[in-house]
């Protein structure tokens, strides 16, 4: 006899739209960092658990997918971290690691509590994080350093030290006896010979165009091994570690330019790299025209180091532009790589072209392509695919996908994509963002596919060289400037003529109010840069909307804190044997003249100046300041190293400061003066302030340690600088409270609680709890710290959506919100039992999901909702 139909039963609660005080919890406020992925998704040991970061809302994504009857992975867990993060990896089926790129931090996050139950500080820009001897070393790309800590006690152990330049991914062999750092800006071997009247370098051969006046002289770019240069650029590209003694055994060279990804083979233990190769020796924009970078995979064998190139577009006629077919098959800046168990093929991430690529280890021959863009979408679709996590025993690759905030999900025996689902469930990402991003890494945009603006300017930022894109064939420009060093503001003429020379890249980064642009101000807005889509990239140029949509998107990018300044924004009281804050009055004082073109916040005017007033062939614009502290590298004394082939100048010349440039009325006289000028450059303020990604994790145990941590965040968000929120698990349940300056209190995120001094907020705190103080840009403190999805409704209080159960003949129906709505479905057989997601496969049903079970014998079973987030 069948029992009577089982008890199942679902919980609904309303809440109430309420606004914290001071309207803080509302507004759309979004900052944006473009942070450089690198292991951004990845698996549990075990292989049940997918593990996905939601960069753009700081959290880390956790998805069951246990049950290999259904496709669709499971989200179980969205759980906070720091703000944005860059790889994941899990060290055992708990416990999981998650760098944060801007935040400098990594957290310690346990899966079954879902919380981060340790923050580990590390210095500036970490990139990634891998485990070996019982040891976690993380990349720390700004200090040229990998970070060591114990992986038990999270004791910090000794640096490791690194001759290269921004390390960034990293590498385990299969025995856990070598660790490998790959370095983003590793360089080609090329570096720059001095022009002007008194340098080496030749003067610049005869314009094309008659019309045009002779060229300016120029510095050039030249081979390293130039006999004309007198000092060493090291070719490193992959340091080897020895994780036991922590040393680098040996520095890979001949990997290439710009390297994404770095990765053992199995059986053989070489080592693979996923780079671009620059072709920057090549001069002039029309001859670079369609082909300025390949995109290839470098093996090096593991004993030799001998290195082996694969060009992922073999055969591509780089004349022929515009080239269709080569636009159908191109793979452009390959960022990850995931190796098959038996070695034999490697499937690899083609972030520029949206593509999935398999490839025979043995050749480097490309054996297949999967497209993650669907048929008739375009740039505004893009999904740029960063990461990849392989399930061998699925038969799976998950893909996370960057710009979309996507994971898609491909077969690995027919290579073919077999759904996308979100990265969480939320997306803050402003439409503004969204819509232009993709103009600026979509290689599709080019005459054969092969070609992006990201090419050179890697998430937005740098890639360490310089170019010559000059035109023999091009016109004079004029623009406007004042001679502001002699005090006369007298707009004048500066003829900008077309061969200009070789310029560094620039970072896109903190451009609002910076026009004009360029290193000569020849480019009034954003929108002046649409013929490099055709004259560089061999392209076509943007309609109005779409490149309006990239500059909307670039005026959203903003600096890194500058992590030379102390932890509350002001000068330390020394640095790099200096005086900052006796190098700031020596910088301000009128006579000395820094400031007078290197006036405001950023460190510029906008001024185009004249080429006498810096020294110069031709007119410049001064530069802001505020990423000097980046660019130090350059050594190029007579029989020295480098690691670096170029500069600070626009040129790639210059690396002694304070007085990079000849300038007129130079008054400081002493050495300990222009040390103090120095010091005060490099610790110059990004406007973004140091609080911002700051965080701090806090149990019951060491909440008497974080008074300092709590004082420093509550004057910066008093000040403006910052906001502040306290986050995590208090009494298994997922709280948040914004600190809120007019009252120095925290608002909790629900409706009818009181608001807590920070003793009373601490109070809540038992032996099981944790919570991470975070900071956050300001005006974004709402997001993180109590309406999430900007909606008014306090988060605590979002209400649980219905769950409708129905019986279907023998079956039971449930239905409710799709994953998107941040619910789990969950069952037990007793209402105290344990709570299990339910990992059946399901149906969508009108925007929902549906789920039918057998209603079983004598089993009674109970179902909930639960929240994701």
């Amino acid at each position: 006899m069948r029992r009577p139909f089982p008890l199942i039963f679902s919980l609904v609660c309303a809440a109430l739209a309420v606004a914290f005080p001071g309207g803080r919890l509302h507004g759309q406020v979004f900052t944006h960092f473009e942070a450089r992925h690198t292991h951004s998704i990845g698996l549990t040991p075990d292989g049940l658990k997918l593990l996905a970061l939601n960069t753009p809302d700081a959290r880390l994504s956790v998805f069951d997918i246990s049950n290999p009857g259904n496709l669709e992975p499971v989200l179980v867990a969205e759980i906070p971290v720091g703000l944005e993060p860059v790889a994941v990896r899990a060290r055992t089926n708990d416990e999981v690691w998650v760098v944060s790129e801007v935040g400098d931090s990594v957290a310690v996050v346990s899966l079954s509590q879902r919380v981060v139950i340790d923050t580990l500080r590390v210095p500036d820009e970490p990139a990634d994080v891998v485990f070996a001897q019982g040891k976690a070393f993380v990349s720390c790309a700004r200090n040229n350093l990998v970070r060591v800590f114990n992986a038990i006690t999270r004791q910090e152990l000794a640096p490791i030290p690194l001759g290269g330049l921004v390390p960034q991914a990293l590498a385990v062999d299969a025995a856990g006896t070598k660790v490998y750092a790959a370095f983003l800006h590793s360089g080609n071997l090329t570096t720059i010979l001095p022009g002007g009247p008194t340098g080496p370098a030749p003067a610049q051969p005869p314009p094309s165009n008659i019309a045009l006046p002779v060229p300016p002289r120029t510095a050039l770019i030249v081979a390293a091994n130039d006999p004309r240069i007198d000092f060493i650029v090291l070719d490193r590209d992959v340091a080897e570690i020895n994780p036991i003694t922590q040393v680098v055994t040996r520095y890979l060279g001949g990997a290439g330019t710009n390297l994404f990804d770095v990765a053992v083979q199995p059986g053989t233990g070489d080592v693979w790299v996923a780079n671009t190769e620059a072709l920057n020796l090549i001069r002039f924009e029309p001859v670079l025209r369609g082909h300025f970078a390949d995109h290839r995979l470098t093996r090096l064998e593991q004993v030799s180091g001998t290195p082996t190139v694969y060009d992922l577009n073999p055969g591509v006629d780089y004349l022929t532009l515009p080239n269709p077919a080569a636009q159908a098959t191109a793979l452009t800046q390959p960022t990850a790589l995931a190796f098959a168990p038996s070695g034999t093929e490697v499937w690899v991430a083609a972030f520029g072209s949206d593509r999935i690529a398999k490839v025979a280890t043995a050749t480097g021959a490309v054996l297949g392509r999967v497209d993650l863009r669907s048929t008739g979408e375009d740039s505004r679709q893009m999904r740029g695919p960063r990461a990849l996590a392989l399930h061998a025993g699925l038969q799976r690759l998950y893909v996370l996908n960057k710009l979309a905030n996507t994971i898609s999900i491909i077969g690995t025996a027919t290579g073919t994509l077999l759904m996308e689902v979100p990265a969480g469930s939320f997306n803050p990402t402003p439409a503004a963002i969204r819509e232009g991003r993709g103009f600026l890494f979509d290689s599709r945009l080019s005459g054969n596919g092969t070609a992006a603006c990201a090419t050179c300017h890697l998430d937005a930022d740098r890639d360490g060289l310089a170019w010559d894109l000059g035109n023999p064939g091009g016109d004079m420009v004029v623009v406007m400037g004042q001679n502001l060093s002699a005090h006369d503001p007298t707009p004048r003429a500066r003829n900008i003529h077309p061969m200009k020379g070789p310029m560094v890249t620039q970072s896109l980064r903190g451009m609002p109010n910076g026009a004009p642009f360029h290193w000569r101000g020849d480019r009034p807005t954003l929108q002046s840069f649409n013929g490099t889509f055709a004259n560089l990239m061999g392209g076509s140029q943007l309609s109005t909307a779409d490149i309006d949509a990239l500059a909307a998107y670039l005026l959203t990018l903003r600096n890194h804190p500058n992590p030379n300044l102390q932890p509350d924004g002001t000068l330390p009281a020394s640095f790099a044997g200096g005086n900052p804050a006796n190098g700031r009055d020596l910088f301000n004082f009128h006579l000395n003249h820094c400031a007078v073109c290197h006036e405001g916040p950023k460190g510029t005017n906008n001024n185009i100046d004249s080429r006498q007033e810096v020294g110069s062939t031709q007119p410049l614009k001064n530069p802001p300041l505020g990423t000097v502290y980046q660019r130090l590298f350059f050594t190029p004394q007579t029989g020295q190293t480098t690691i670096t082939g170029f500069g600070l100048l626009h040129d790639g010349i210059g690396f002694q400061l304070p007085t990079v440039h000849p300038y007129v009325l130079d008054t400081l006289a002493t050495a300990a003066e222009f040390a103090d000028v120095m010091a005060y450059v490099l610790c110059f303020d990004t406007g973004t302030a140091p609080t911002v990604g700051d965080s701090r994790s806090i149990t019951l145990f060491n909440a008497a340690d974080a008074a300092a941590s709590f004082a420093r965040h509550e004057a910066q968000s008093i000040a403006g600088a910052s906001d502040l929120v306290v986050r995590g698990m208090i009494a298994g349940q997922r709280r948040s409270f914004l600190f809120d300056p007019l009252s120095q209190r925290y608002l909790p995120d629900a409706a009818g609680e009181p608001s807590l001094t920070r003793a009373g907020l601490l109070a809540l705190l038992g032996a099981n709890d944790a919570l991470t103080l975070l900071g956050t840009p300001p005006g974004e403190g709402g997001r993180f710290g109590g309406d999430r999805d900007g909606n008014g409704v306090p988060d605590y209080d979002e209400p649980k959506p219905a769950l409708d159960i129905t019986k279907s003949g023998e079956d039971v129906r449930l239905l409710w919100p799709a994953p998107s709505s941040g619910w789990l479905l969950e069952s037990a057989t007793t209402l105290d039992g344990v709570w299990q997601p339910v990992t059946q496969p399901r149906s969508s049903f009108s925007g929902s999901l549906l789920l039918e079970q057998p209603i079983g014998g004598d089993t009674v079973r109970f179902y909930h909702l639960r929240r994701t987030w």
